[in-house]
C-alpha cells in the first residue's frame, strides 16, 4: 500500500485542520477486493498521537493483479494541538482487504395471516465455517393508523475459528409485479465460535398493498484476504 496524498488545509477561523488522504492498493491475491476496513492516526513530531479514526468502511472493486485509489477519511482535529509546529506531522493508515462470498436465499411470499409466519427450511452451509439455519418471515397486526410491519428474522452460526468482520441480510419487498418496494439490510461482525441473529424489517405499509407480494433473500460474508500499513509526513495541501 503507497500514501498517495496526506494534505491538512487550515486552521480556519475555528482553528480547526481538514485532512485529504489518499492511499492505493495493489492487490496481490486471487479474489477480487470488494470491501476495505481502514484506520489512521495522526501523530506530532514527536511521535504522540494527536487524532485519527477506526473503522472507516470503503466499497472498493480491485481485481487480482490491479491497482486501486481509495481515500481514508480523518475528523478535524485542533491547531492548537500541535503546539504550532505543523511542518512535521505524521500518519499511519492501517487498512485490512476483504473479498466477499454472496449466496442467494430465494424468494418467499409474505405471510397471509399474522398467525401464520413462513417458517423456511432455506439454510445452507458454507464451507466448514458459516452455518445458516434457515428463515422466519412474520407479519406484524396492524398499528393504530392500520399499518403493517414485516420482520425477516435469519439464524446463523460461526463454528470456525475464524472472525468474520462482517455477515449482512439483504432483503427485497417486492410488489406481485415484481417491482420493489423497500430493502432492508441488517448485519453485524460474528466471532469465531459464536452465533447471530439477522433481522431485517418492513415497517408502515398498507395491508392492501401486502397482498401478494413476495421479499427476495441475499446472503453475503466478508472474509478478510490481507492486510497492510503505509507511513508519511503530512504536507500543507
Amino acid at each position: 500500500m503507497k500514501l498517495i496524498k496526506a494534505e491538512y488545509s487550515g486552521p480556519d477561523s475555528d482553528d480547526d485542520l481538514n485532512f485529504d488522504i489518499e492511499v492505493a492498493y495493489e492487490n496481490k491475491s486471487d479474489h477480487d477486493v470488494e470491501w476495505v476496513k481502514s484506520s489512521c492516526l495522526i501523530l506530532n513530531k514527536s511521535g504522540i498521537v494527536i487524532g485519527g479514526n477506526q473503522d472507516d468502511e470503503t466499497d472498493v472493486y480491485i481485481e487480482p493483479g490491479e491497482t486501486e485509489t481509495f481515500s481514508v477519511w480523518s475528523p478535524y482535529l485542533k491547531g492548537a494541538n500541535f503546539a504550532g509546529d505543523l511542518g512535521n506531522n505524521e500518519i499511519i493508515v492501517d487498512s485490512t482487504f476483504y473479498r466477499t462470498e454472496f449466496h442467494k436465499m430465494g424468494e418467499h411470499s409474505v405471510p397471509e395471516s399474522t398467525e401464520k409466519p413462513s417458517l423456511i427450511e432455506n439454510g445452507f452451509d458454507i464451507g466448514d465455517m458459516i452455518k445458516v439455519l434457515g428463515t422466519n418471515i412474520f407479519l406484524q397486526p396492524e398499528d393504530e393508523e392500520g399499518e403493517q410491519g414485516i420482520e425477516v428474522k435469519v439464524g446463523i452460526r460461526n463454528v470456525s475459528d475464524v472472525h468474520f468482520e462482517k455477515v449482512e441480510l439483504k432483503a427485497e419487498l417486492l410488489d406481485k409485479k415484481g417491482n420493489e418496494i423497500e430493502e432492508s439490510f441488517d448485519y453485524f461482525a460474528t466471532n469465531a465460535f459464536s452465533s447471530r441473529t439477522l433481522t431485517a424489517s418492513f415497517w408502515g405499509q398498507k395491508p392492501s398493498r401486502l397482498k401478494s407480494c413476495t421479499i427476495k433473500l441475499s446472503f453475503t460474508i466478508y472474509q478478510p484476504i490481507s492486510s497492510a500499513t503505509v507511513t508519511g509526513k503530512i504536507k500543507k495541501g
